[in-house]
Order: C-alpha cells, then structure tokens, then sequence
C-alpha cells in the first residue's frame, strides 16, 4: 500500500505495534502540518487531521506547505504531501482530513491539540470525557514563541495534571505578537517544538506512560528545563 520503508528506524520505533491507535491533529498551522509530517514519516497512518484554514504566502516560511499550496485549504495541501509521501494516490489515503473547525467534538485514542488560539485549546479540553471510562489517552499541546517554545503533555482523566495544564494557560492577549497582529513564528523554532512533541509521544508509547510533563526550550541561548509528570 506505501512505498515508504521505515526499515532505517524500526529498531527504535516500529509503527505496526501502534497502528490500531487512533491519533488526532487539531490544527495544522506551524506545528501541526510538521507534526503530521513526522508521525506518517515514522509509518504511522491512522491519523486524523483538523483544520479549516487555507495556506497563504506568509505560511510557507515555517509551516510544512509548498507554493503551489496556496490557496488551497491546508486539508487538502496535507493530502497532497501525504500523497508524494507515501506514493498513495489521494483517494486511498488511509488518513481523515476533516476541513472544519472543531470546539466540541469529544476524541479518543491521542491528542495534538494545536489551534491558533488559546482559548480553542481550552473549549476543546473542556469538551473532553475526563471520567475513568475516558477513550482519549493522552493530549500533546505546543506553545511557541520566536525563539522559545514549549511541550505539554498529559492525561485529562489525571485530575492532577489536568488542573496543572490549565494553571499553565494564558490568555490570546499575552502571546508574543509581530506588528501586524500576526503570531510570530520562526521556521526552525516550529520544526523543533513539533519534532520533540512527537519524541514525547513516542517516549508515552515505548516507555510504558513515561513522558515529560513540560518540556521548555529556549533557543537565545540554548537551554533546555523539564517537569515530570504525577
């Protein structure tokens, strides 16, 4: 079915154990189109992808897109990569491209909530089952700045690191923003908060739940602090 061969990675990571994963994008903006990027990149292929924007110019420097995807709606742009990708014609692509906004709609399996504002973030974590019976394992978030960026990680039915990720929001109004009102957004900024997010998903599944609840990386100068999870 794909002519992707992953044999340079699967003594690390073998995507046929998680394949029955379902596994949820929510934005593909900076850190979600490379997000999805990686993870069909390591094999996996039961992903869903959110988002109802289109890509624009300003959005090749640090998003995943090329300029022939302008225009088009980021949905559509990501199954155009997946497709070169994986040498899959676009209607046989095992993935969901869902190309509308999402605030209320409850998932399961695992989460990368990565939408343009805050406060979206917040709407959908208040949507999800937070219960024991809760279908969602784990939810992957990502903060960035121009030369910082941050990782989150954590279970929504842990009521612990449920309230200690909402402590850590903050409203759309404090986000570092460029003079015409647009979030400020650096291309490898973007690719490395999106890559260790992956790595933290990653470290859940191979490392039996162990992965780090705050991950901040600071690029000017380079430094790196972590928090554990409880």
């Amino acid at each position: 079915m794909t002519l992707l061969s992953t044999i340079r990675h699967d003594s690390v990571f073998r995507a046929g154990e998680y394949s029955n994963y379902p596994i949820h994008i929510v934005g593909a903006g900076a850190t979600g189109s490379r997000v999805f990027m990686s993870l069909i990149e390591l094999g996996l292929t039961n992903i869903s992808v959110y988002d109802y924007d289109k890509v624009e110019a300003h959005n090749l420097a640090n998003q995943a897109y090329m300029h022939e995807h302008i225009g088009v709606p980021k949905i559509q742009a990501l199954k155009s990569l997946a497709s070169m990708k994986l040498g899959i014609a676009e209607d046989q692509l095992p993935m969901q491209f869902v190309n509308e906004r999402i605030d209320q709609r409850k998932f399961n399996g695992f989460l990368f909530l990565l939408t343009d504002t805050m406060a979206s973030r917040r709407q959908i974590v208040d949507a999800q089952d937070k219960g024991p019976n809760s279908e969602l394992f784990q939810i992957f978030e990502t903060r960035m700045a121009s030369t910082h960026g941050n990782v989150y990680h954590f279970s929504p039915t842990n009521s612990v690191q449920l309230e200690r990720w909402y402590d850590s929001l903050i409203s759309d109004d404090e986000g570092e923003m460029s003079p015409c009102g647009t979030s400020i957004s650096v291309g490898p900024t973007a690719s490395l908060i999106a890559n260790l997010a992956v790595w933290e998903f990653m470290n859940f599944l191979l490392d039996d739940g162990c992965a780090t609840a705050q991950l901040d990386v600071f690029f000017k100068p380079m430094m790196f602090s972590t928090k554990d999870n409880i």
